[in-house]
Protein backbone atom coordinates (compact mmCIF):
# COMPACT_ATOMS: atom_id res chain seq x y z
CA UNK A 1 0.00 0.00 0.00
CA UNK A 2 0.98 3.62 -0.57
CA UNK A 3 -0.15 7.20 0.60
CA UNK A 4 -0.76 10.07 -2.23
CA UNK A 5 -1.01 13.28 -0.67
CA UNK A 6 -2.90 16.19 -2.95
CA UNK A 7 -2.22 19.91 -2.44
CA UNK A 8 -5.70 21.28 -1.28
CA UNK A 9 -6.81 23.13 -4.14
CA UNK A 10 -7.75 22.50 -7.90
CA UNK A 11 -6.74 19.12 -8.67
CA UNK A 12 -8.33 16.62 -11.19
CA UNK A 13 -6.41 13.19 -12.15
CA UNK A 14 -6.88 9.44 -12.30
CA UNK A 15 -5.49 6.62 -10.69
CA UNK A 16 -5.39 2.82 -11.85
CA UNK A 17 -3.70 -0.33 -11.30
CA UNK A 18 -1.22 -2.49 -14.06
CA UNK A 19 -1.03 -6.04 -13.77
CA UNK A 20 1.79 -8.07 -15.29
CA UNK A 21 4.62 -5.01 -15.47
CA UNK A 22 8.09 -5.98 -16.77
CA UNK A 23 11.04 -4.19 -17.89
CA UNK A 24 11.89 -6.20 -22.03
CA UNK A 25 15.69 -6.56 -23.26
CA UNK A 26 16.13 -2.77 -24.45
CA UNK A 27 14.89 -1.09 -21.00
CA UNK A 28 11.29 -0.52 -21.88
CA UNK A 29 8.27 -1.00 -19.42
CA UNK A 30 5.45 -1.98 -20.16
CA UNK A 31 2.28 -3.50 -18.66
CA UNK A 32 -0.46 -6.27 -20.22
CA UNK A 33 -2.69 -4.00 -18.46
CA UNK A 34 -3.21 -0.01 -17.37
CA UNK A 35 -0.42 0.42 -19.18
CA UNK A 36 0.49 4.36 -19.99
CA UNK A 37 2.87 3.66 -23.17
CA UNK A 38 5.49 5.89 -22.21
CA UNK A 39 8.24 2.70 -21.91
CA UNK A 40 8.90 3.67 -18.38
CA UNK A 41 7.34 2.82 -14.35
CA UNK A 42 5.88 6.85 -14.46
CA UNK A 43 2.73 7.88 -16.36
CA UNK A 44 3.01 11.58 -15.87
CA UNK A 45 0.54 13.28 -17.89
CA UNK A 46 0.36 10.41 -19.87
CA UNK A 47 -3.13 8.53 -21.13
CA UNK A 48 -3.55 4.87 -19.68
CA UNK A 49 -3.97 2.42 -22.53
CA UNK A 50 -7.78 0.03 -22.18
CA UNK A 51 -8.31 -1.90 -20.39
CA UNK A 52 -8.22 -0.15 -17.62
CA UNK A 53 -10.68 0.16 -14.48
CA UNK A 54 -10.21 4.10 -13.50
CA UNK A 55 -11.27 6.33 -10.50
CA UNK A 56 -10.97 9.51 -11.41
CA UNK A 57 -11.00 12.86 -9.11
CA UNK A 58 -11.59 16.57 -9.45
CA UNK A 59 -11.05 18.63 -6.75
CA UNK A 60 -12.15 22.09 -7.48
CA UNK A 61 -10.61 23.95 -4.34
CA UNK A 62 -14.22 25.34 -3.82
CA UNK A 63 -14.39 24.65 -0.20
CA UNK A 64 -12.96 21.47 -0.31
CA UNK A 65 -15.24 19.91 -2.90
CA UNK A 66 -14.16 16.30 -4.53
CA UNK A 67 -15.94 14.92 -7.18
CA UNK A 68 -15.09 11.35 -7.71
CA UNK A 69 -16.21 8.05 -9.73
CA UNK A 70 -15.20 4.68 -10.99
CA UNK A 71 -15.20 4.34 -14.32
CA UNK A 72 -15.93 1.49 -16.89
CA UNK A 73 -15.35 3.52 -19.87
CA UNK A 74 -11.86 2.73 -20.61
CA UNK A 75 -13.18 -1.26 -19.84
CA UNK A 76 -11.96 -3.14 -16.90
CA UNK A 77 -8.91 -5.10 -15.66
CA UNK A 78 -9.22 -5.22 -11.83
CA UNK A 79 -12.06 -4.69 -9.47
CA UNK A 80 -11.79 -1.40 -7.60
CA UNK A 81 -13.29 -0.27 -4.16
CA UNK A 82 -13.19 3.82 -3.50
CA UNK A 83 -13.80 4.41 -0.08
CA UNK A 84 -14.46 8.39 1.54
CA UNK A 85 -13.44 8.64 5.11
CA UNK A 86 -14.25 11.77 6.71
CA UNK A 87 -16.48 13.74 4.66
CA UNK A 88 -19.18 15.63 4.97
CA UNK A 89 -21.61 16.95 2.82
CA UNK A 90 -22.50 15.84 -0.74
CA UNK A 91 -22.91 12.14 -0.97
CA UNK A 92 -19.81 10.68 0.39
CA UNK A 93 -20.48 6.90 -0.91
CA UNK A 94 -18.39 4.04 -1.50
CA UNK A 95 -18.28 3.34 -4.86
CA UNK A 96 -16.67 0.40 -7.74
CA UNK A 97 -16.83 -3.53 -8.20
CA UNK A 98 -15.68 -6.73 -7.89
CA UNK A 99 -16.87 -8.37 -10.61
CA UNK A 100 -15.73 -8.73 -14.41
CA UNK A 101 -19.50 -8.26 -15.79
CA UNK A 102 -19.02 -4.64 -15.04
CA UNK A 103 -16.88 -3.67 -18.40
CA UNK A 104 -17.61 -1.30 -21.35
CA UNK A 105 -19.59 -2.41 -24.06
CA UNK A 106 -17.59 -0.48 -26.13
CA UNK A 107 -14.71 -3.08 -25.56
CA UNK A 108 -17.29 -5.87 -25.44
CA UNK A 109 -18.44 -5.06 -28.90
CA UNK A 110 -15.95 -2.67 -30.34
CA UNK A 111 -19.09 -0.88 -32.11
CA UNK A 112 -19.15 2.91 -32.66
CA UNK A 113 -22.74 3.05 -31.52
CA UNK A 114 -22.08 1.29 -28.36
CA UNK A 115 -18.66 3.64 -27.85
CA UNK A 116 -21.01 6.78 -28.65
CA UNK A 117 -18.53 7.40 -31.42
CA UNK A 118 -18.00 8.64 -35.08
CA UNK A 119 -21.84 9.09 -35.93
CA UNK A 120 -22.87 8.38 -32.40
CA UNK A 121 -20.27 11.03 -31.00
CA UNK A 122 -23.95 12.93 -29.61
CA UNK A 123 -26.06 13.10 -26.89
CA UNK A 124 -28.99 12.72 -29.31
CA UNK A 125 -27.15 9.43 -30.86
CA UNK A 126 -26.06 7.58 -28.09
CA UNK A 127 -28.27 6.23 -26.35
CA UNK A 128 -28.37 3.45 -23.99
CA UNK A 129 -28.55 -0.06 -25.50
CA UNK A 130 -29.92 -3.49 -23.66
CA UNK A 131 -26.78 -4.25 -23.05
CA UNK A 132 -26.36 -0.87 -20.81
CA UNK A 133 -29.16 -0.93 -19.27
CA UNK A 134 -28.57 -4.98 -18.47
CA UNK A 135 -25.26 -3.66 -16.93
CA UNK A 136 -26.34 -0.67 -14.96
CA UNK A 137 -28.70 -2.84 -13.16
CA UNK A 138 -25.96 -5.22 -12.01
CA UNK A 139 -23.60 -2.27 -11.42
CA UNK A 140 -25.29 0.86 -10.16
CA UNK A 141 -22.49 2.36 -9.34
CA UNK A 142 -20.10 2.27 -12.40
CA UNK A 143 -19.77 5.22 -14.65
CA UNK A 144 -19.49 3.76 -18.58
CA UNK A 145 -20.78 6.51 -21.14
CA UNK A 146 -20.17 9.98 -20.87
CA UNK A 147 -23.59 10.48 -22.36
CA UNK A 148 -25.74 8.07 -21.22
CA UNK A 149 -24.96 7.99 -17.40
CA UNK A 150 -24.33 11.70 -17.68
CA UNK A 151 -28.36 11.88 -17.31
CA UNK A 152 -27.85 9.39 -14.33
CA UNK A 153 -25.84 11.25 -11.28
CA UNK A 154 -25.77 8.04 -9.12
CA UNK A 155 -22.54 6.99 -11.14
CA UNK A 156 -20.85 10.52 -10.04
CA UNK A 157 -20.22 11.41 -5.86
CA UNK A 158 -19.47 14.50 -4.57
CA UNK A 159 -17.77 14.50 -0.94
CA UNK A 160 -16.50 17.66 1.09
CA UNK A 161 -12.42 17.54 2.71
CA UNK A 162 -12.74 13.52 2.65
CA UNK A 163 -9.64 11.67 2.98
CA UNK A 164 -10.11 8.18 0.49
CA UNK A 165 -9.18 4.46 0.60
CA UNK A 166 -8.55 2.82 -3.01
CA UNK A 167 -8.61 -0.85 -2.86
CA UNK A 168 -7.47 -2.51 -6.18
CA UNK A 169 -9.35 -6.42 -6.23
CA UNK A 170 -11.29 -5.47 -3.08
CA UNK A 171 -12.36 -8.77 -1.60
CA UNK A 172 -16.10 -8.98 -2.85
CA UNK A 173 -17.00 -9.15 1.26
CA UNK A 174 -15.67 -5.50 1.70
CA UNK A 175 -17.79 -4.53 -1.79
CA UNK A 176 -20.97 -4.99 0.72
CA UNK A 177 -20.56 -1.42 1.80
CA UNK A 178 -21.31 0.33 -1.60
CA UNK A 179 -24.99 2.15 -1.80
CA UNK A 180 -24.74 3.11 1.64
CA UNK A 181 -23.53 6.09 3.32
CA UNK A 182 -19.56 5.77 4.51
Amino acid sequence: STSIFIPAGPWSGQLWARTLCSYDYTGRFTCLTGDCGTGSAECASAQTVPPVTVAEFNNSGNGGLDLYVVSSSLDYNLGILVVPHGGSEGDCMATGWVVRPCNSICFAFNDPKYCCGRVHAWPDMCKPSPYSLYLRSRCPYVFGNMYTDRRNNTRRFACISANYTITFCPHPSRFLIVGSAA
